[in-house]
């Protein structure tokens, strides 16, 4: 079974369960050991769950569907894995590489990625050229580099109804790297996305309502159709855009009288 729940009934109707992964430390680096890329190893749908998993190559793994919720995966090699389907909430992903990984319909909800409480760019994961077209993320994503990943309705926000209720309701993408990414139809709505460079980026139909645009480079990103209304842009960087002309909200945006390159 994915979980091994072992619960004894107590009496008044309380129950306690100790929760197992699927496998050991040992046994999955065993397994990527013996592992190459003709015969990657194969975990697609299996818990591992909260397991220390920090430093791994997976050696492009399948990981399809699988728990990883609260994994330790700092430093994890994962480029070229397939993460379809995965849940990585609340792991650990400091420093880790999904280069070229496959995480359509992925979750990563509320990830940690600093060592410390200050944003290190050091420490940041790597998505570059990912598919990760119809992934949820919300949390702390500040420097994370996203480079020519496909983010094609991408949502980056909370899942939990809670989340619109705290002061950190908005995903923290201060400083991201967009640039050449595939953001059709993504919903960046709230977001903080200051400093961010989408240079050449493909945001057509986004919905950016009310988003922290400050000082965001959109040079020669193709920005067709998207929604900016309540959004801030004080001096973010439009040179360039495509189809501006058809930028929804910009009379109810923030600050677009102070916006470049138009």
């Amino acid at each position: 079974m994915k979980r091994q729940i072992l619960a004894a009934i107590a009496s008044g109707g309380f129950a306690t369960a100790a929760v197992a992964a699927d496998f050991t430390v040992r046994e999955v680096s065993q397994a990527l050991f013996k592992s190459d890329a003709a015969m990657p190893a194969d975990f697609s749908g299996k818990d591992l769950g909260n397991l220390d998993l920090a430093g791994l190559d997976f050696k492009g793994a399948k990981l399809v569907g699988v728990d990883l919720i609260g994994a330790d995966l700092s430093g994890a090699l994962l480029g070229g894995t397939d993460l379809s389907g995965a849940r990585l909430d609340r792991s650990t992903i400091t420093k880790a590489d999904f280069t070229n990984a496959k995480l359509e319909k992925a979750t990563i909800l509320r990830p940690s990625l600093f060592s410390t409480l200050e944003a290190d760019w050091t420490e940041s994961p790597k998505f570059t050229g990912a598919k990760m077209a119809g992934i949820q993320v919300f949390g702390r994503m500040e420097y994370a580099d996203f480079k020519g990943a496909d983010l094609t309705g991408a949502i980056f926000a909370g899942r939990d109804p809670r989340d619109e209720n705290t002061s950190l309701a908005r995903v923290n993408l201060f400083s991201g790297n967009f640039e050449g990414a595939i953001l059709k139809n993504a919903i960046l709505r709230d977001a903080r996305l200051s400093f961010a460079t989408f240079q050449g980026a493909d945001l057509s139909g986004a919905n950016l309502k009310g988003a922290d645009l400050t000082r965001t480079d959109f040079t020669g990103a193709d920005m067709t159709g998207a929604d900016v209304t309540g959004a801030n842009l004080d001096e973010a960087n439009f040179k360039d855009v495509k189809g501006f002309e058809t930028i929804k909200g910009l009379a109810a945006a923030q600050n677009a009288d102070r916006i470049k390159g138009r």
